[in-house]
């Protein structure tokens, strides 16, 4: 009833009208009366917020929403706007359908919501036209591309808006991506409507076709084209075949004013979000030939999206210690950026409780999980008992401070390469160049007070856990215990001792990460348990 008075706010509604729409199955004296107990209720809740006004009388009911921020007007007004900036602030409030999920089984009031839905939604899709030809028009093609894909996803029969996408990544050079969105595109029509592409969009994929046939095969790029054997890395210790790949370019986009930047490689069919723990830099990832071996692995069968998380490596520093939620809409924002509606989110270690928080609040945006090595809660308690002691965090606080700029000492985070100077080097180069001394050392407190542990059972996206056996960061058991808590997830135990992504035996990691994300089998399994 509320949301109903809203969307006629300041017009009084007959106390006969609403029991009708929201009661006609209770017969009209218990409808009269649920009516009044839904008032009263209503009338205590606004005195207790102490804004709007609520006005009853005998025979109507009124709200009238004065300094409330009812985020319907708010959307409306914004969509009225003619410039980009209004646009987005419009689309960014519009998440979905009205009352997206609410059922009360009285026909009259569906019918409404029905109807209000609707126009709502066309609203939101004039705004997302007129975006698109904005972008298409300045030539912005992440913000054309970005864009295109939501009001896909809104209105896949568009096939105006399909060549608007396949052009916007044409122009970016992704040429595979174009002749997907094609091949989508035919396939919605075909489905939906038994019928073939327009003219114009079978000749603008013969076009894009005939581009990709006539370019140079010996074009570099940043991530390999096809999938290395396995095997192709170093043993442990040792380094990969292959000179230091250019590193690819860094993009940014604004997250509640804060710029983060990220990165996009590969052009598999598949869109993978690597969440890094503790600090990172996107550049120096590449670099460690191992650590580049291993996102030029991912993106043969996905596109590899990273990025730096607020207050690190080339994303805004100094923006004071984040919560868990604003990183997760940093998240959002990245994926919204690159035009993913849905990705899979793979967390590694202090990144893992990031994205298990976006699974469980964006279940919509998120078609897998990945976890490497990664926990529920950041401390030790008699519930979770194998965290590390406050004792021993500040111990490890304490030689980050003291070992800090120094050859990084890899006896936790990869034991492996504990006697590869080039590797410690690169990596002391690597976390200076992520964050400052301070900033280091709060976000490691930071990443210890995490817990999660409420929020694994909302998780309902498909999932996988990867843990080493002989991990000195986080246990097995951990990984057990997120496999336990996440409904259908599957355990996967690796033999090593090396924590981070680009360690020993790499490729076992990289492997099942393929096998899961994409169903083809996976050459190598140490051990696996279902969850």
């Amino acid at each position: 009833m509320m949301a109903y008075l809203a969307l006629q706010a300041g017009q009084a509604q007959s106390r006969e009208k609403l029991a009708a729409l929201l009661w006609s199955l209770n017969g009209e004296t218990q409808a009269r009366m649920s009516l009044r107990q839904a008032v009263s209720a209503i009338r205590k809740a606004m005195h207790k917020c102490g804004s709007g006004r609520f006005l009853t009388n005998g025979v109507s009911v009124g709200l009238y929403l004065d300094e409330i921020d009812f985020d319907v007007a708010r959307f409306e007004t914004l969509a009225t706007g003619s410039s980009p900036e209004r646009l987005e602030q419009a689309l960014a409030v519009y998440r979905g359908d009205l009352l997206d999920g609410l059922g009360v089984k009285e026909e009259p009031f569906e019918d409404w919501l029905r109807i209000e839905r609707e126009r709502l939604r066309t609203i939101a899709v004039a705004a997302l036209d007129r975006l698109v030809a904005h972008y298409s028009a300045s030539k912005d093609l992440s913000s054309c591309a970005r864009t295109a894909a939501r009001l896909l996803a809104m209105e896949p029969l568009r096939e105006d808006i399909h060549r608007a996408l396949m052009r916007a990544y044409a122009a970016q050079g992704r040429i595979n991506l174009a002749l997907k969105q094609y091949e989508l595109c035919r396939e919605a029509l075909e489905r939906d409507l038994g019928l073939q592409p327009e003219l114009e969009t079978r000749q603008l994929y013969e076009a894009l076709r005939t581009r990709r046939m006539s370019s140079s095969p010996h074009s570099t790029r940043p991530v390999a084209a096809a999938e290395p054997a396995a095997g192709s890395g170093a043993n442990a210790g040792g380094s990969l075949s292959g000179g230091e790949p250019m590193p690819p370019t860094t993009h940014y986009v604004k997250s509640a004013g804060i710029n983060i930047a990220y990165q996009v490689t590969g052009e598999g069919p598949i869109d993978l979000l690597y969440v890094p723990g503790w600090v990172s830099n996107l550049d120096l990832a590449w670099g460690s030939p191992r650590f580049a071996h291993v996102l030029k692995r991912l993106g043969t069968f996905s596109r590899l999206i990273r990025f730096d998380k607020r207050g690190t490596g080339l994303s805004d520093r100094n923006v004071g210690l984040p919560t868990l939620e604003e990183r997760m809409e940093d998240v959002r924002a990245v994926l919204d950026a690159v035009g993913s509606t849905r990705a899979v989110l793979f967390g590694s270690s202090e990144g893992g409780p990031m994205c298990m928080l976006f699974a469980a609040t964006y279940p919509e945006r998120t078609s897998a999980l990945v976890l490497n090595g990664t926990y529920a809660k950041g401390t030790w308690s008699k519930e979770y008992p194998w965290a590390r002691t406050v004792a021993q965090v500040d111990d490890d606080v304490a030689a980050v401070e003291r070992q800090w700029g120094k050859p990084a000492d890899m006896s936790n985070a990869a034991p492996s390469l504990t006697e590869n100077m080039v590797e410690r080097e690169w990596f002391a180069a690597y976390l200076r160049n992520s964050a400052s001394p301070a900033d280091a050392i709060a976000l490691w407190r930071w990443g210890t007070e995490v817990d999660v542990r409420d929020i694994l059972p909302a998780i309902r996206v498909p999932t996988l856990i990867v843990q080493r056996t002989g991990d000195r960061w986080v246990r097995p058991e951990e990984g057990r215990y997120l496999a336990t808590h996440i409904q259908g997830a599957r355990y996967v135990e690796l033999a090593g001792r090396d924590h981070v992504i680009w360690g020993e035996d790499c490729d076992s990691l990289v492997d099942e990460i393929r096998s899961f994300v994409t169903g083809s089998t996976s050459r190598k399994t140490v051990s696996a348990l279902t969850g």
